[in-house]
C-alpha cells in the first residue's frame, strides 16, 4: 500500500511522526505532500505538489493539524481521504490557547467543513468519538479510533540513566489550563517537608502564573525547565524521576483526550499519577497499571505520590504494568495495524 500524507502538518508532531514510522515498519510506503507557507499560497502549492503524484498512491491521510486543508484534499484527490483530526480546531484553540471569539467561530467553520469533506475520520478516544458523532453527526461508522501512542525510538527503557537521590516527581507538558499544573503546585506545597522533589518541564501560556506562584508559595522543592530539550536530554530528564504526572483540571475536554505523555511514560516503565476521567480509563485500570486521583483535588494528588514513595513494590508492578500495555497496544506498529485495518475494512 501507498499512502499520501497530504496538508500542512508538521511530520514532527508525535501524533504524524508515530503513525507515519509504524505505517513503515508494516511496509507501507509514504509520499508527503505538504506546505507550510503563509498565506493562502500554501493551497496553491499543495495543489501543484498533488499534481505531480496524484497516481502514485492508495489512499490519502491529511495530518494533524490539516483540518482546513481537509475540502481541497476532497476535491483534487480521486482516492478515499482520512483526516487524522485527534480533536476539534476549536477545543484546542478554546482551551489551550485562549481564542477571541472571532477566532473560535473560525474554527468552528474550519471542523464542520473537515468533518463534512472527510470519508473517514481517526480520532484519539472512543469518548471523543461519541463527542464528534453528537457535534458533528452523519454517519457513525466514519469515526474511528486509534489512540496516539508514543515513538519508541525517542521513549524507551534506559537502566543507564541512574535515579535522582530524593524521591523526585515529574510533571513534563504545556502549561496550559487544562492541564492543572497549579494543582501539582499545591500537592507540592503539602509535600515540601517530606523530602519529595518536584520536576517540571513545560512551556506556554501559564508560565509566568507558574513562576510566580512557586515563588509565593516558596517551592525550593521545585524545578521548572522552560526551555525545549533535545529529545536524548529530555528521555534522560524524564528517567531521572521516580514516578510521572497526567493532567489534573476539572475540564470537560480532559474527560475525552489522553495527553501524549501518557503513553511517553509507560514506554519509560515509569508509574503514572493522573485525574480520574473517562478518555484514560479506557485503557489504564487503578491501582494495576496507573494510580487515579480526584480531578483538581491537590490533597488527594499528594496523598497518591506519598503512597508511591511509601510503597516501592507498588510503584514498581504499575510501571511495569504500564510498561507492558505499551509494548502491547501502544507502540507504533501495533498502532499503524490498527490504521491499516481501518483503512482495508473501509
Amino acid at each position: 500500500m501507498k499512502i499520501c500524507y497530504f496538508g500542512i502538518y508538521n511530520p514532527g508532531f508525535s501524533r504524524n511522526r508515530i503513525y507515519m514510522k509504524g505505517l513503515r515498519e508494516n511496509g507501507v510506503e509514504i509520499i508527503e505532500c505538504r506546505d507550510n507557507s503563509r498565506g493562502p499560497l500554501k493551497f496553491v502549492k499543495l495543489f501543484i505538489k498533488h499534481w505531480k503524484i496524484r497516481n502514485d498512491y492508495d489512499v490519502m491521510i491529511v495530518g494533524y493539524p490539516s483540518h482546513i486543508a481537509v475540502p481541497l484534499a476532497k476535491f483534487i484527490s480521486n482516492k478515499k481521504v482520512v483526516l487524522d483530526a485527534l480533536c476539534t480546531m476549536w477545543e484546542s484553540e478554546t482551551f489551550s490557547h485562549k481564542a477571541s471569539n472571532f477566532k473560535q467561530i473560525e474554527m468552528r467553520i474550519i471542523d464542520w467543513l473537515a468533518v463534512k469533506f472527510a470519508d473517514i475520520i481517526l480520532v484519539e478516544t472512543f469518548a471523543q468519538k461519541k463527542f464528534f458523532e453528537k457535534r458533528f453527526g452523519g454517519n457513525p461508522v466514519k469515526y474511528k479510533v486509534v489512540y496516539t501512542g508514543a515513538d519508541n525510538s525517542i521513549f524507551f527503557k534506559d537502566f543507564s540513566v541512574p535515579k535522582l537521590q530524593k524521591f523526585s516527581v515529574l510533571f513534563k507538558g504545556r502549561l496550559t489550563p487544562e492541564a492543572g499544573v497549579k494543582y501539582v503546585l499545591k500537592a507540592a506545597d503539602i509535600l515540601k517537608n517530606q523530602n519529595i522533589f518536584f520536576r517540571i518541564i513545560g512551556f506556554g501560556i501559564l508560565k509566568e502564573d507558574v513562576e510566580k506562584q512557586i515563588s509565593d508559595l516558596e517551592l525550593k522543592n521545585v524545578e521548572l525547565i522552560c526551555n525545549e530539550l533535545p529529545f536524548d536530554e529530555l528521555r534522560k530528564n524524564m528517567l531521572e524521576c521516580h514516578l510521572s504526572l497526567g493532567q489534573f483540571e476539572n475540564n470537560p475536554r480532559l474527560s475525552r483526550t489522553i495527553p501524549h505523555k501518557c503513553f511517553e511514560t509507560l514506554a519509560l516503565g515509569l508509574p503514572y499519577v493522573t485525574s480520574r476521567a473517562p478518555a484514560i480509563s479506557e485503557i489504564l485500570k487503578d491501582g494495576k497499571n496507573c494510580l487515579f486521583v480526584n480531578p483538581a483535588d491537590p490533597k488527594d494528588l499528594a496523598e497518591k505520590i506519598l503512597m508511591l514513595k511509601n510503597n516501592q513494590n507498588l510503584a514498581r508492578a504499575i510501571g511495569n504494568n504500564g510498561y507492558n500495555l505499551y509494548q502491547k497496544k501502544f507502540n507504533p506498529k501495533n498502532l499503524a495495524k490498527d490504521i491499516l485495518a481501518i483503512l482495508q475494512n473501509s
